[in-house]
């Protein structure tokens, strides 16, 4: 299998909260109004979509709400759907890893706001952690767009307590948290949909209408 190509015992999950206006992008609502925030949401969460269903591995929609119609789209994709479990987003993502690598060899996480996420990326992050056992995706702005592990028992559901998750602090935060794992391995930085100048760049790109 080529170098650039992820492997089939890898499972790719989404973190996707249900597409509503008022509750997605709200950073962008000063700037674009709740509908031109959620119409950027909804472009990002399609495109992150596409990308899942072309991974070699099994691709898994973690669904923050109830949308059965965007459930319905990710299994037409060839992608399993599960709810998001946890009271906070830390605790979400080391369930949703540690639940993932009961049953598979490596788990990869990405969330919806990295419009230039691709197979390359994913395939690097992949063969990463045939080498390690934590893979983290930084982003320009300080956080992460991947996280993904080969030890269950790394993802305690307390281990995000003191990560800023959402601000310029939460690779360094997720860093010090992990301290104690031996082989964590961070990425190259992406740049993810944050802020109107963000939308901008995306839309220069082509990313977005």
């Amino acid at each position: 299998m080529p170098e650039t190509a992820a492997r089939p015992d890898t499972l790719l999950m989404v973190f996707a909260r249900a597409p509503r206006l008022g509750e997605v992008k709200t950073r962008l609502v000063p700037s674009l109004g709740e509908q031109g925030a959620l119409a950027v949401y909804q472009r990002l969460l399609d495109r992150t979509l596409a990308v899942a269903a072309g991974f070699p591995g099994p691709a898994r929609l973690m669904l923050d709400g109830h949308d059965p119609a965007l459930a319905r789209r990710a299994e037409a994709l060839g992608m399993t759907v599960a709810p998001q479990q946890g009271d906070g987003l830390g605790e979400r993502m080391a369930r949703a890893l540690a639940d993932a690598l009961d049953g598979h060899a490596h788990a990869l996480l990405v969330g919806c706001d990295c419009p230039v996420l691709d197979q390359t990326y994913l395939a690097l992050a992949d063969d990463h952690l045939r080498r390690g056992r934590v893979v983290l995706g930084a982003s320009e702005d300080g956080g992460f767009v991947l996280i993904g592990g080969s030890a269950a028992r790394v993802w305690r559901p307390d281990l995000f307590d003191a990560v800023r998750l959402g601000g310029g602090y939460a690779l360094a935060d997720t860093l010090v948290a992990l301290n104690h794992v031996d082989g964590v391995e961070v990425l190259p930085p992406l740049w993810d949909v944050d802020r109107p100048e963000d939308v901008a760049l995306a839309r220069q790109l082509g990313v977005l209408p």
